[in-house]
């Protein structure tokens, strides 16, 4: 493959990406408003219209979240690395959500944990190319 090929299909690769990654953070978005919603109370009709609005929000989130999915996937190859980018989104916007507004506490094993598990997901998606392998030297007999 030329490198011009290879560029153009790195560019790609990455549009498909934006969008899983797109996908992640609607998918914690949709979780962010459903923990929401069950802390909303319904002792009166406000708690009640707005348990109801927050329930709604949440299930377009997620349907929006879904929508970037599967654009991602048709335009992608494999389903590897959309599942992987939008996984890895999901969990580190989970964590900044839970941190940032319900004052959730993460510790340093947590993240560490995460990090690992997105280090491997990477691994997993990453395929070598041609360009990748450098020809070893025959040895002379």
């Amino acid at each position: 493959m030329s490198p011009t090929a290879t560029r153009i299909n790195e560019k790609q690769q990455g549009g498909r990406v934006g969008l899983a990654v797109v996908a992640g953070f609607f998918a914690t978005v949709g979780s962010m408003l459903g923990k929401l919603a069950g802390n909303a109370g319904m002792d009166s009709v406000v708690g009640f219209l707005l348990k109801g609005i927050l329930l709604v929000l949440m299930v377009t989130s997620n349907t929006v979240g879904c929508t970037f999915f599967v654009k991602a996937l048709n335009a992608s190859g494999s389903s590897l690395p959309c599942t992987i980018a939008s996984a890895a989104t999901s969990y580190v916007c989970s964590a900044l959500a839970g941190s940032l507004i319900f004052n959730e506490s993460t510790s340093m094993t947590w993240w560490c944990g995460i990090s690992l598990v997105i280090l491997g997901l990477f691994f997993i998606c990453h395929s070598p190319t041609k360009t990748d392998y450098t020809p070893s030297k025959l040895k002379k007999q």
